[in-house]
């Protein structure tokens, strides 16, 4: 039976891949910095929640291309590296254990007042023998720690457009034409 098991292992694909999209109702002058600037994911970051033991080190410079935040926790330790950011995009690399390489990109696209965030994340394990279950359950770990992520951001971010806010609650408050 175990060597069933690790002959499937070894045909399972050793990539995976996540892509989650937000749509967020605020300015993207407000979206951005939470994403480029390390010093601000604790604010919506849903890592602790997931590994309770996490520890994380926002390295300097903690925002912009070559900021930097390391961390440390049950399930291992990391870094993880702003490569570049342009209008629209951020882009970034992890590195997991020492050997397990992740890349990924936000991109942003604003109309009508609304930024769709998209992150999407690939990556490939190196685990001998195991590779293919690994991809799985980092793929499944990663879309769902993601999306959670991303319902984080749109909150935090809908909450700190004060503009927006103040427009929804002239929207609510104002008087029904009936």
């Amino acid at each position: 039976m175990s060597l069933v098991l690790v002959l499937i292992g070894l045909t399972l694909p050793q990539h995976y891949s996540v892509i989650k999209t937000v749509e967020i109702n605020a300015a993207q002058e407000i979206v951005k910095p939470l994403i480029t600037d390390f010093s601000q994911w604790y604010k919506w970051s849903p890592w602790e929640k997931v590994d309770s033991s996490i520890e994380f080190n926002v390295g300097e410079p903690s925002s912009g291309v070559g900021a930097h935040q390391s961390w440390q926790g049950q399930w291992g330790y990391g870094e993880m590296t702003i490569t570049s950011v342009s209008h629209n995009k951020v882009n970034f690399n992890i590195l997991l254990n020492a050997e397990h390489i992740i890349t990924g990109t936000f991109t942003f696209i604003e109309q009508n007042n609304i930024v769709t965030l998209t992150c999407a994340i690939q990556g490939q394990t190196t685990a001998p023998l195991i590779s293919g279950y690994t991809a799985i359950l980092s793929e499944y770990v990663l879309s769902n720690t993601v999306s959670l992520g991303l319902n984080n951001l749109q909150t935090i971010a809908q909450l700190s457009d004060p503009q927006r806010v103040e427009q929804s609650h002239d929207s609510q408050n104002s008087p029904s034409e009936n």
